[in-house]
């Protein structure tokens, strides 16, 4: 066929799609938008929650990179967290949409101030690379803050904007996800914080404690998670079931006739650490749901009395949360003690005023939320009591703890005496390292500025960094 014929007829093919075009429209992929359909109200709230605290923890984030510190392991960071609806069904998609104006790109729903970059801004390209499968994009996104090189981001509108990756102590600040609010983890690249930590308004100092605190875990107490996670894979025995239930059914007799502590103390001498774990978050649970009653009860008559009881019951609580953890997040809680010291230091290194970490266990304690890692048990508080004599700031701690700051509670307690907390299953230098807690390596999710729909995948199976493992 001669070469004009084929080129006639090129021609007539394009100008047919021009006019198909011309008559039904053309577009580009069309993206979820909110139109008033019923979404799940708990799940939208989540979204929210978790947007705050994107938006509280990433320009601290940046904050922290000031320290400088030349002792510490390093991580790359961005100043901007995105998150996508992709694969998502109709209604999270439209939770996503209302919430936080998401949609199946990767949308802007946090950013630093000098970021170049605002929240709903679409991303496009990085650095050149473009997939409509944002999970994707997602794991690119790793790759490029991973190499630490300056790489640009095309927005949707067509800017350009050179995004420069930074250096921080180790330790990945994650969010726990909308869709799975009930996951926490702690490791020494990353940890995963729980999303009801945000339920209150945080102040920036308060933000940048979380930030620290969880760098000063993977600074402090990297060497016995990395003795205890490399050292699991040369025991050859599983854990049954069956033992698990076994032990759990003796502790939970005791917890029903109120014996809260000897019931720890039969799970901390189970047959197994996976026994006593299992009984421990069966005791936290239980302890968490009486604590919640009593502030009900509290936030409507303005007791002190029951105040401070909810706040005493949730030092206790935090004591058996930290227990009730299981593999290497097990280990890291018993170093809990050494990141508080850790983030403290640098709270003044910064300039930022170390009682935030009385401000926020104060927060979090009197609203019965303790089942997280900011909320001190006994022997935290009392460790934590002596750097802030030692830096004078002890009158203010104290009356920090008796609820008298208006700022952020309404409801005073009387001062709360630390010998009246007492459990006895919990120990700062004692990790249980002869007895298997789990044989499954718990998720670890690599990075904390993107979330993907409602099985996190892209996270879980992002690739490692290659350095400090």
């Amino acid at each position: 066929m001669p070469t004009t014929q084929i080129s006639s007829r090129r021609i007539s093919s394009g100008l047919l799609v021009s006019l198909s075009c011309f008559l039904v429209g053309c577009a580009g992929p069309a993206y979820t938008v909110d139109d008033g359909s019923k979404v799940d109200e708990k799940f939208l709230s989540n979204i929210r929650l978790f947007g705050q605290g994107e938006q509280a923890i990433r320009p601290n984030i940046v904050r922290s990179a000031e320290l400088k510190d030349p002792d510490c392991s390093k991580q790359w960071e961005l100043p901007f967290s995105v998150a996508t609806s992709y694969d998502l069904d109709r209604p999270k998609k439209i939770a996503w949409a209302r919430a936080l104006t998401v949609d199946e790109r990767l949308s802007v729903i946090a950013a630093a101030d000098n970021s170049g970059l605002r929240i709903g801004d679409k991303v496009e390209k990085l650095d050149g690379y473009h997939r409509d499968n944002t999970e994707k994009m997602m794991l690119r996104l790793i790759e490029l803050r991973d190499n630490g090189d300056p790489f640009d981001i095309t927005l949707a509108s067509g800017k350009v904007i050179k995004i420069k990756p930074f250096e921080v102590c180790r330790g990945h600040v994650s969010i726990t996800p909308p869709a799975h609010p009930e996951v926490q983890d702690y490791h020494w690249l990353a940890s995963v914080h729980a999303l009801f930590i945000f339920n209150q308004p945080l102040t920036r100092d308060e933000a940048l404690w979380i930030v620290l605190w969880t760098q000063g875990l993977s600074e402090e107490a990297s060497l016995r998670m990395k003795t205890y996670h490399y050292g699991m894979k040369t025991i050859k025995f599983a854990v049954t079931t069956a033992s698990i239930v076994s032990g759990v059914g003796a502790v939970a007799n005791a917890a029903q006739g109120a014996a809260a502590q000897i019931a720890a103390q039969q799970a901390s001498n189970a047959a197994t650490s996976a026994a006593a774990q299992q009984a421990s978050k069966f005791l936290a649970e239980q302890a968490m749901d009486a604590a919640r009653d009593k502030a009900l009860v509290a936030l409507k008559e303005i007791a002190k009395t029951q105040a401070q009881d909810i706040a005493l019951d949730s030092m206790k609580s935090a004591a058996l949360f930290r227990s009730s953890l299981s593999g290497i997040s097990w280990v890291a809680g018993t170093g809990f003690y050494m990141a508080d010291e850790w983030a403290f230091k640098r709270m003044q290194k910064l300039g930022a005023n170390p009682l935030a970490a009385f401000t926020l266990h104060y927060k979090l304690a009197s609203t019965a939320n303790a089942q997280n890692a900011f909320v001190f048990d006994e022997d935290r508080l009392e460790d934590l009591s002596v750097l802030a004599a030692d830096a004078g700031i002890d009158a203010n701690a104290k009356n920090i703890l008796a609820g008298n700051d208006p700022n952020f509670s309404p409801v005073e307690l009387n001062t709360i005496t630390l010998d009246t907390v007492s459990v006895t299953d919990v120990s700062h230098e004692s990790p249980q390292t002869t007895t298997v807690a789990s044989t499954k390596t718990p998720v670890l999710m690599t990075n904390p500025t993107t979330i993907t729909s409602e099985t996190i995948t892209p996270l879980a199976t992002a690739p490692m960094p290659a350095e400090n493992h």
